[in-house]
């Protein structure tokens, strides 16, 4: 007996160096599928802009009549075509947050990640170049999740390692969308693993470092870094009075962004209208705003960015009217299910409710006209962590594009309170109810049994432990263990760092014990 425990010994000592150097080879993999989604990601994001600025010259230079005739019919045809790729393809549907979440989860299997790359890349740069309210982070997230499926099948990579992987190019596709490696790493632990794993984070950061340094040599002048900042001099005492204001005003309409985005996004999938007359509505709504105000198309970042450098004096009536004319735009374009995300025109309603909100304290002085972009910024952070509730990536991501640290002390401030109050207001997270939406799908409820796969680390409840003695919430049973590229039935087996072991659940319960079985497994 104390043989057999002294072998088992040696082998467990032997299994931690193996495991410390799969975890090295996991982390190399990991700065490939960065590589690889920026090389992917930027194009995408290139062409987004390559074709708005197209646009955005085409009605600029004020053409005859006659040519919005074919340029119409053509952005028809290239809507319908995205909306018959979507039926093809549902996986590519939206900005792709909640199929990623997904994905990871197992909940999905992303059978032809190649094809569907291509169709959601192709799709998201077809609906915005046509004019639609739609952002670039959603459609990045999911193409640097197919990035680290095609990457994971190809490296032969172990399938409790495949979820990092996926997560890496889930954060290297936000990094790529916005330069921005640290906070696209929170993004995935807040809102897409949402399981704080030192080897996802690692992973995570990894790839997004190399793709933001990809995006960086591309883009080597970020817009927002054009934003100039003037911190208000007002007292302690109004600044907390203006700040609580702003918080006060920021959670209630990000209560009524909410409710609108889902309630009529259920509607619109109720509407008994053919898809040609829905394109043709929505193209039509894009074109008339586009003779009013181009920049407040394909997503309004443009505009944005404009009123950021140069907002501070315009008439509060004329940004107010701005402001819901892109929401009420937005709200139809994201309930379309076409290719895009709402990231973006999130950031815009946040951005130019913030400038409302400073404009209005310009005129009672209480601060100065350089100071609206100061709130601007701040609010924008706030208007993210109401409707996606993501407090650290809106706060860290604002601060890491616009380079202006001054304002991140009062987007804690100001987004610690907004958190608080949606609370009280029971906002539920976007990306979180748009999952929940796509899981209660007869498809999804078809499903009965579930297979989650976990890898033992060192000094977790399962290692040294056999399989006979583990303690598993009802109806969860260990179906495999993965050691030494072997499958071995589990009865009798005492486990070790390294094995990869398969649960098998009930499909509706994974979303409440991912976590914790993943935690059996896991010292963090």
């Amino acid at each position: 007996m104390f043989q057999r425990f002294k072998n088992f010994r040696k082998l467990r000592k032997w299994y931690v160096v193996k495991l410390k150097l799969v975890d090295a080879r996991l982390y190399f993999v990991s700065i490939f599928v960065g590589l690889l989604t920026g090389l992917v990601a930027v194009p995408y994001h290139y062409c987004l802009y390559y074709f708005f600025n197209l646009r955005s010259e085409f009605f600029a230079s004020r053409p005859e009549w006659y040519w919005h005739i074919p340029l119409f019919l053509f952005f028809w045809a290239v809507l319908i075509f995205v909306s018959w790729l979507v039926m093809k393809m549902p996986l590519i549907t939206g900005g792709g947050i909640p199929q990623t979440r997904a994905a990871i989860n197992g909940r999905i299997t992303y059978k032809h990640p190649f094809i569907e790359l291509v169709s959601k890349f192709f799709g998201g740069i077809l609906s915005v170049s046509a004019g639609l309210s739609l952002g670039r982070e959603g459609p990045s997230v999911q193409i640097g999740s197919y990035v680290g499926c095609l990457v994971a099948r190809w490296t032969r990579i172990l399938r409790g390692e495949r979820k990092q992987l996926l997560a890496a190019g889930a954060g290297a596709g936000l990094a790529a969308a916005f330069a921005a490696p640290l906070a696209s790493s929170l993004l995935v632990i807040e809102s897409i693993e949402r399981f704080d794993a030192p080897k996802t984070a690692i992973t995570t950061l990894l790839a997004g470092v190399v793709a933001g340094a990809v995006a960086s040599m591309v883009f080597p002048v970020n817009s927002y870094h054009l934003i100039q900042v003037a911190e208000p001099g007002f007292s302690f005492g109004i600044q907390v009075k203006y700040f609580l204001l702003l918080a006060v005003i920021i959670s209630v309409c990000g209560k009524l962004y909410s409710m609108m985005m889902v309630s009529f996004k259920r509607v619109y999938a109720t509407v008994k209208s053919s898809v040609y007359m829905k394109m043709f509505y929505l193209l039509l709504v894009a074109y008339i705003i586009s003779f009013m105000q181009v920049n407040l198309t394909g997503g309004g970042e443009q505009f944005l960015l404009e009123q950021a450098q140069s907002g501070s004096h315009a008439p509060i009536m004329w940004v107010t009217a701005m402001m819901l004319l892109h929401f009420g735009f937005s709200v139809i374009c994201v309930s379309s299910g076409l290719p895009g995300g709402s990231f973006i025109p999130t950031l815009v309603t946040g951005g130019l409710l913030g400038q409302i909100v400073g404009l209005l304290g310009v005129e009672y002085g209480v601060i100065e006209p350089e100071n609206v972009s100061y709130v601007m910024l701040i609010s924008m952070s706030a208007f993210l962590v109401a409707v996606i509730r993501t407090p650290l990536t809106a706060i860290v991501l604002i601060t890491e594009i616009t380079g202006h640290f001054e304002v991140f002390y009062p987007s804690v401030v100001v987004g610690g309170l907004t958190y608080y109050f949606t609370e009280l207001l029971q906002i539920r997270p976007f990306n979180v109810t748009l999952y929940e939406d796509m899981i209660n799908t007869p498809a999804f409820q078809e499903q009965t049994r579930y297979k989650l796969s976990i890898e033992v680390m060192t000094g977790s409840y399962m290692d040294g432990k056999l399989v006979d003695e583990l303690s598993l919430p009802e109806n969860c049973t260990i179906i495999n263990v993965h050691r030494d590229g072997k499958d071995a039935k589990p009865p009798g087996i005492r486990l070790i760092p390294g094995d990869q072991v398969d649960i098998e659940l009930d499909a509706q319960d994974i979303e409440k014990l991912y976590e914790p079985l993943v935690s059996l497994a896991n010292i963090y």
